[in-house]
């Protein structure tokens, strides 16, 4: 049996004569300065955290490496991200303008999508413009997506998103089955980038039902009308489970969860978060990291006071039309409720609850389901207006309640954005950084003991990843990190040089049988055995003299390196791993001895 996949129409709006309309105008201009001073706060900003990892494993891999591409990082699997950040990073590692300039292009082209889908649905009338204005200014998506790694989750799938809604908008207008293809696309796209674009498919099926025909049972019509539709669709999501599946095992919770904990993460996501961020909110400063503080009282109150108003006037003005789109938005919201709390709260706690990455994909959704509620939409078999006329002159008084709901929002939203905002530009990395590139130009050649950064570089929570080398390593100065060297650095808390003059927790070499020489290290191996056993990352500060220079060995732990002896008294600093009870010196043939006069082992104190 055949399936006509056709879709009465091709009725829609005329989308070029929406673009220059006079609301178009407005919008346009209302979306452009919260996209301005967001562009501008981000191009102030630098790598942070995360960012510094990325960059790092970029600049060690290949782009063909499918272990880096499909790597299982922090519980997602995001090759988008990191073929992105592979390209950037070749072109230009570590600036931050370049890698950050084309994520501002993907966020204007997600307002310039979301305004197409905004006006498909609704055409171009006063009303969408406030649905355009609380999208375009929503601190939930403003604040964290100047933190670089998030923006390439975030922004891709917003696009993705709205690219997947406005192509099956076409297809449901009757411009051909490929359209349906590309939403599935727009999905496949979104996925390489966030695991959330597992939800878009769920988007196009609530927009099907809310624009179904008067008088069919929408859930119905919508499922068996476009079966076909969404049998692909959970094949593509159920492809995407499988390859997250057998890259690695989903994250689960490290400490139990109760019921409680579950109650309050969606209390506290809701009222101090995702309402006062969807509203204006929350007119308060960041409270470290990603995270900002709890809304005054007065927010919370007041914008759970707003949403529960919006609620009632949309079911007094819209009937029963109003109830679907909420429901729709609270089947949304459960669901990334439910991957928070089956995933990070057992981890982070209930502080996780005030961190806006987490409910940022729901904006969009919150924005749409709204205009439902409110507008009548478009409908299947709806006959097309007649080339769009120019919208009609609304009533003064709507005029104006239109007018001050898009200022509050746009106004509101750019307030708690930049008060928040200075905590994700990473202004400590990047004095960090440039400090440290001064250091290293004054005295090239410099050698670095790669050592832990300060958590407001990278927080400790990284371990093996918090390190010098990923946060400097790829300056264009070239620092050397853990090379043999005379005299070795390691960068303080401001990313200044310091020179490491005394070890710490110290072991030493047993001393040498050789009166005044200690060791002497000829043609063989000589082993210098240390006065107990030592484990760990270490540095081995060698003792040595010798009348001539020349190259040897030296073996400790799981370490094994090139030296260069040089003629006189000097200090050799190396830094070891493993566990070792001996160092082994070796001198090459034809030069003359070496007298190793003390080693010691220990860290920088």
């Amino acid at each position: 049996m055949s399936v006509d996949l056709r879709v009465a129409g091709p009725r829609h709006l005329n989308q070029r004569r929406s673009l220059r309309s006079p609301v178009a105008v407005v919008a346009f201009l209302v979306a452009a300065v919260p996209f301005v001073v967001h562009a501008v706060a981000a191009l102030g900003g630098y790598f942070g955290q995360d960012d510094f990892i990325f960059t790092y494993r970029a600049a060690h891999s290949a782009a063909h490496d499918l272990d880096f591409l499909f790597q299982l990082y922090s519980g997602h699997v995001q090759p988008g991200v990191f073929a992105y950040v592979w390209v950037v990073t070749a072109i230009a590692p570590l600036n931050f303008t370049v890698a950050m300039a084309p994520v501002l292009v993907v966020h204007a082209l997600t307002l310039w999508l979301c305004w197409r889908v905004l006006t498909r649905l609704f055409g171009a009338r006063w009303g969408v413009v406030v649905a355009f204005a609380v999208f375009a200014a929503s601190p939930l998506v403003l604040f964290p997506t100047l933190w670089l790694a998030y923006a390439l989750q975030l922004l891709p799938v917003l696009l993705a998103a709205f690219g997947a809604l406005h192509a099956h908008l076409r297809f449901l207008h009757g411009e051909g089955a490929r359209h349906a293809v590309y939403a599935g696309l727009w999905t496949v796209f979104g996925l390489a980038f966030y695991e959330k674009a597992a939800l878009i498919p769920a988007m196009l099926l609530a927009v099907t039902i809310l624009v179904a025909p008067a008088g069919e049972p929408p859930i119905l019509w919508a499922l068996r009308r476009f079966r076909w539709v969404w049998l692909a669709n959970a094949a593509l999501v159920g492809l995407f489970a499988v390859l997250y599946l057998s890259v690695g095992d989903a994250p689960v919770n490290q400490n139990p969860v109760g019921t409680r904990d579950v109650l309050d993460l969606v209390y506290r996501s809701l009222v101090d978060t995702f309402l006062p961020g969807l509203l204006g909110g929350p007119l308060t400063g960041a409270a470290g990291g990603a995270t900002w503080a709890t809304p005054p009282v007065w927010v919370r109150a007041g914008a759970a006071v707003v949403a529960v108003a919006l609620i009632v006037a949309s079911a007094v003005r819209s009937r029963r039309r109003a109830l679907l789109p909420w429901l729709f938005l609270a089947a949304y919201l459960a669901v990334d409720l439910a991957m928070v709390a089956s995933a990070r709260l057992g981890v982070f706690g209930s502080v996780i609850a005030t961190d806006p990455r987490y409910l940022a994909d729901a904006v969009p959704v919150a924005v749409l389901c709204a205009a439902f509620a409110f507008l009548a939409p478009w409908r299947v078999g709806d006959p097309a207006p007649e080339p769009e006329p120019a919208p009609a002159p609304a009533p003064v008084n709507a005029r104006v309640a239109v007018g001050a709901v898009t200022v509050l929002a746009v106004a509101g939203g750019l307030v708690s954005f930049l008060r928040v905002a200075p905590e994700l530009q990473f202004r400590p990395a990047r004095e960090y950084v440039a400090t440290a590139r001064a250091a290293l130009a004054e005295q090239p050649g410099m050698v670095l003991y790669d050592t832990a950064v300060p958590n407001k570089i990278m927080i400790d929570w990284f371990v093996g990843d918090a390190l010098t080398s990923r946060v400097v390593g790829l300056v264009p100065e070239s620092p050397r990190f853990d090379r043999p060297a005379e005299d070795l650095y390691q960068l303080d808390g401001t990313g200044t040089p310091q020179p490491i003059l005394t070890l710490a927790d110290t072991t030493a070499a047993l001393a040498g049988p050789q009166p005044d020489c200690g060791y002497q290290v000829a043609e063989q191996v000589v082993r210098i055995p240390m006065e107990d056993t030592v484990t760990g990352r270490r540095i081995v500060r060698l003792g040595y003299f010798t009348g001539e220079s020349g190259d040897g060995v030296v073996r400790a732990g799981d370490t094994e390196v090139r030296v260069r002896f040089t003629e006189g008294l000097h200090v050799l600093h190396l830094v070891v791993t493993g566990e070792f009870t001996h160092v082994e010196v070796s001198r090459s043939a034809r030069t003359v001895p070496i007298c190793v006069t003390d080693v010691l082992a220990g860290v920088p104190g």
